[in-house]
């Protein structure tokens, strides 16, 4: 194992707290705002999904998104981050809780991917079985 200067260390601690700011935004439901923490040219990837690419059509995907529901909470379980030329990468192993309107909950174990670039996100994709949430 390679240690980690305290430079980098505050690096990689970066790259997280914009991740960590991102999905505890979730918790008010506001695609405007959860849209403004990605780059203009960012992409969402639900990687069963095609990929949605801009700022605007990153917040038009959440609104039609996030009418569905009355709440969101995102656990993280496992965290890592990674320097990159120009950014960051922060790996993440967490549980979306989702509740519905109708007051079900869904709960769908998640592996997330954001690629960080000047304190926004370029890429967020994320990997999960389609089937655990329908």
């Amino acid at each position: 194992m390679t240690a980690v200067s305290g430079a980098e260390s505050e690096e990689y601690e970066r790259y997280e707290e914009v991740v960590a700011r991102f999905l505890a935004a979730w918790d008010g439901l506001d695609a405007g705002r959860l849209a403004d923490f990605f780059a203009e040219d960012g992409t969402y990837h639900s990687m069963p999904l095609p990929p949605v690419t801009g700022r605007d059509r990153i917040r038009a995907y959440f609104t039609d998104f996030l009418a569905r529901f009355s709440a969101a909470e995102f656990t993280v379980h496992h965290q890592a981050s990674s320097a990159t030329e120009g950014g960051g990468v922060v790996f993440n192993e967490r549980t979306d809780t989702m509740t519905l309107r109708s007051g079900a909950v869904v709960r769908v174990r998640v592996t997330g991917v954001f690629e960080v670039r000047d304190g926004l996100i370029a890429a967020w994709r994320d990997y999960f079985d389609l089937g655990a949430v329908r």
